[in-house]
């Protein structure tokens, strides 16, 4: 690809949607450009798209875009769950004037990231050796609970999308049991997102207030997190405790399902701000609590992507080597 040829690139979850412009210089991407809107400004997203290419400067060439979306992606449709967008690809390929246009899951995009990733931008949540030529998980909680696999093919890695976040979430002790019976009372479906995600994470505060008779006033994510890590209310600090053993428990289910010996990599908008708390949190424990499979577990290394906006690296490289 020349040089001055540029690609869109974009993260568009429920929450945020971030954009930039990728480009190659000497085989390497570089990023610029780059800007983010509340995604609930805008009705769709073929609109959010369109607002971000009205903030370029004249003259650029675009020679397409790779849009990572958190939702399900068909050969020809796109729905974002949490939005309520729907679009045909086709369709707003040529209403935006672009040559290419790919679209595809976030956690894909993320999981193309990981190994561009350099060691600094990941932190060792649990040591291990990953087998060589495994898969790996790359999984997290943002606005919802993303999940995608990278599989070896060659000397390459092929990523799957898939939609984990919506598997029923399962108890392993009797106070989780607890809570997903108090859970149940406001949710037809109890899922791992119901509980591991921003709005999740305020579900689970709720539930466990029920569940000990305490007052549970904070009413956003920012301000529970903020309370558990300041050690200044119990009932905060002991909802982001479940959060994490919930959240180590259900990584292990992931790796089990996907023979991810490669090791599983944390993402998503929430862990990077609670990263020492999760440090020091039962995640580990919780990760190795599953039985005759404990020491099929024991080996596989748990990572977390410190930087939010890896999705937009994974988009510019599944473009360059798809698009």
């Amino acid at each position: 690809m020349e040089q001055h040829k540029h690609i869109i690139v974009a993260d568009i979850g429920g929450t945020n949607a971030r954009f930039a412009l990728a480009h190659k210089v000497a085989g390497e991407i570089a990023i610029e450009h780059v800007n983010h809107f509340p995604s609930r400004d805008f009705a769709s997203l073929e609109q959010v798209v369109r607002h971000y290419m009205s903030t370029l400067p004249a003259g650029i060439e675009l020679d397409g875009a790779c849009l990572a979306v958190a939702g399900p992606v068909g050969a020809e449709t796109v729905s974002l769950t949490n939005l309520n967008w729907h679009a045909n690809i086709c369709d707003m390929r040529g209403h935006l004037g672009l040559p290419k246009l790919n679209v595809i899951n976030d956690f894909v995009a993320y999981a193309y990231s990981i190994p561009l990733l350099p060691d600094d931008q990941l932190q060792t949540v649990k040591p291990g050796d990953s087998a060589k030529g495994a898969p790996m998980v790359v999984l997290g909680p943002g606005t919802g609970f993303g999940v995608a696999s990278l599989s070896p093919r060659g000397d390459k890695w092929q990523p799957i999308a898939c939609e984990g976040g919506h598997i029923s979430l399962a108890a392993t002790n009797e106070r989780q049991a607890a809570l997903i019976e108090i859970l149940r009372r406001r949710f037809a479906h109890v899922s791992v997102e119901t509980v591991l995600c921003g709005n999740g994470l305020v579900n689970l505060y709720r539930a466990m207030g029920i569940l000990l008779s305490m007052d549970a006033h904070l009413e956003t994510p920012p301000e529970i997190t903020a309370a558990a890590q300041s050690g200044n209310d119990p009932l905060a600090l002991e909802t982001l405790r479940e959060f994490c053993r919930w959240l180590g428990s259900v990584t292990a289910d992931m790796v089990l399902a996907q023979g991810a010996l490669g090791g599983a990599y944390l993402g998503g908008g929430i862990l990077p701000r609670i990263k020492d708390f999760l440090q020091q949190s039962d995640f580990t424990q919780a990760f190795g609590h599953k039985g005759v499979m404990t020491g099929y577990l024991d080996p596989v290394p748990v990572s977390l992507a410190l930087k939010s906006d890896t999705a937009l690296m994974g988009s510019a490289a599944w473009f360059f080597d798809h698009g």
